[in-house]
C-alpha cells in the first residue's frame, strides 16, 4: 500500500472530517441543563431516538465527551453508523480496490499534465508493507501511478496539523467500542458498496478537484481544524457548515454527493428505524446535521420534533 507525503503544506477538508459514562436516562425538558453539543433527540419518537454528530478524528485529550453523548449511548439499544463497522475488513478491501485504476490505466492520462509534473516534483510515495511491521520504503511518486487522485488526496499529510489526531480516537471508534462493551446492536445506514462508492465512484475530473483541494488552501490548516473542532464540541453547526462553504462553492456537485445526496437516501432508512419503536442512535459525520438539507431539517419536514442537547 502506498501513502503519499507532500513536501509542501496540504490541508484537511472539512467534509472529510465531519461528512466517515454511565448516566441516568434523559428526562423531558432536561436539554437546557446540559452544555450544547452535536447530539439531538427526536422528542415525538416511539422510543428514545438520538442523532449523533461525529468527528472522525480526535485525540485522547478530547475525552471525556460532553455528557449528552453518553446519554445517547445509555438510552440506545441499537446504533447505526454511516456503514456497518463490523464489516470493516470487507470495506477496507473494497475501498483499496476502488482506489486503483484497472490494469493498463494510471493517473498520467487522467489529470492535467501540469498537475502531474507538480506531483512528481513535490510528492513522494511511501510503500507500507504490514508484513514488515513499521518499516517502510520511500519511493518516487511514479511508483504509485496506479492510484486515483482522490486516494492520493486522502493520504496527503499536513505537517502543520496535530499529529496526535487519529481515526483511532475518533468518535465513531469510541461509540463502536462502547456499543460492543454494552452489547448493543450495530448496523449501518449504507451498505459497504454504497459507502465505498461515495469516493470510489468519483469521476476522474472530480477526483482531480479533490486532489487540487488537498494541495491548496490556507497555510493555517491546524488553526482551522481546531476552530472546527471547537464548533463540533459546542454543537455550533452553523460554523461547521460555513467552514465547508469554500469547498461547496468550488465543487458544489461533489459537496452535494458527500452530504446532501446521502442525507436524502438515509431519510427513509432513518424513518423506518423511528417507526420500529426500538431505542436507537444514528451516528454520522456532523455535517450531515448541518445546513438547509440536513438530516434534522428533512426529518422535521416529515413531522418529527427534534431538540438539540
Amino acid at each position: 500500500m502506498f501513502l503519499f507525503f507532500p513536501r509542501k503544506t496540504s490541508r484537511w477538508v472539512v467534509s472529510a472530517l465531519f461528512a466517515f459514562a454511565l448516566v441516568l436516562p434523559m428526562r423531558a425538558g432536561a436539554a437546557q441543563a446540559l452544555p450544547r453539543c452535536c447530539v439531538w433527540r427526536v422528542t415525538n419518537a416511539k422510543a428514545p431516538f438520538y442523532l449523533v454528530g461525529s468527528i472522525h478524528t480526535l485525540t485522547k485529550k478530547d475525552y471525556p465527551l460532553p455528557v449528552a453523548y453518553e446519554i445517547a449511548l445509555r438510552d440506545s439499544r441499537r446504533l447505526l453508523f454511516e456503514f456497518d463497522p463490523t464489516r470493516h475488513v470487507e470495506f477496507e478491501k473494497k475501498f483499496a480496490a476502488a482506489a486503483k485504476y484497472p490494469r493498463g490505466q494510471d493517473i498520467r492520462s487522467k489529470i492535467h499534465p501540469e498537475l502531474l509534473a507538480w506531483l512528481r516534483q513535490n510528492v513522494v510515495a511511501v510503500d507500507v508493507d504490514p508484513r514488515r511491521g513499521k518499516r517502510s520504503e520511500v519511493r518516487r511518486f511514479d511508483s504509485g501511478l496506479d492510484y486515483k487522485p482522490w486516494w492520493i488526496a486522502q493520504h496527503l499529510v499536513d505537517k502543520n496539523s496535530n499529529t496526535k489526531v487519529s481515526t483511532v480516537h475518533g468518535l465513531d471508534n469510541y461509540f463502536v467500542d462502547r456499543a460492543k462493551q454494552m452489547r448493543r446492536e450495530i448496523g449501518g445506514l449504507e451498505s459497504v458498496d454504497e459507502h465505498v462508492a461515495v469516493l470510489g465512484g468519483l469521476s476522474d475530473r472530480d477526483g482531480e478537484i479533490i486532489l487540487r483541494d488537498a494541495l491548496t488552501g490556507p497555510k493555517n490548516g491546524a488553526v482551522e481544524f481546531n476552530r472546527m473542532l471547537k464548533a463540533w464540541r459546542t454543537g455550533d453547526t452553523d460554523t461547521l457548515w460555513a467552514g465547508d462553504a469554500p469547498f461547496r462553492k468550488e465543487a458544489p456537485s461533489i459537496a452535494a454527493r458527500f452530504v446532501d445526496e446521502r442525507n436524502l437516501k438515509w431519510i427513509p432508512r432513518i424513518v423506518a428505524e423511528l417507526e420500529s419503536g426500538k431505542p436507537t442512535a444514528i451516528v454520522a459525520g456532523a455535517l450531515h446535521f448541518a445546513g438547509p438539507n440536513s438530516v434534522i431539517k428533512l426529518l422535521e419536514k416529515r413531522g418529527y420534533k427534534i431538540e438539540q442537547l
